[in-house]
């Protein structure tokens, strides 16, 4: 699992990512205060094992076809929205 992490980690340089992080205009508070080290720590762990689980999901074929999940969008705001579509496992 960890080399495809890495492999999805590596496809944007290292100041991009570093430029991402806490940047002010992802920020949905302008007062609240940054994260603390240890809060970046516990919510990279956090999503890590999230990645980690989606991956595995992928793997055994828990998927979704581009194909549904674009006519689910498409139908947004109409009178026959479609309801969000299921892997079926």
């Amino acid at each position: 699992m960890s080399g495809a992490k890495t492999q999805l980690a590596t496809r944007r340089p290292a100041a991009y990512l570093a430029g991402m992080d806490g940047a002010p205009h992802l920020q949905d508070d302008p007062n609240e205060q940054p994260e603390t080290a240890e809060e970046r720590e516990r919510r990279l762990a956090s999503e890590d094992a999230m990645i980690d689980q989606a991956l595995a999901s992928a793997a055994a074929g828990r998927t979704v076809s581009f194909e549904a999940v674009k006519a689910w969008v498409d139908s947004w705001d109409t009178d026959h929205e479609l309801p969000q579509p299921r892997s079926g496992r």
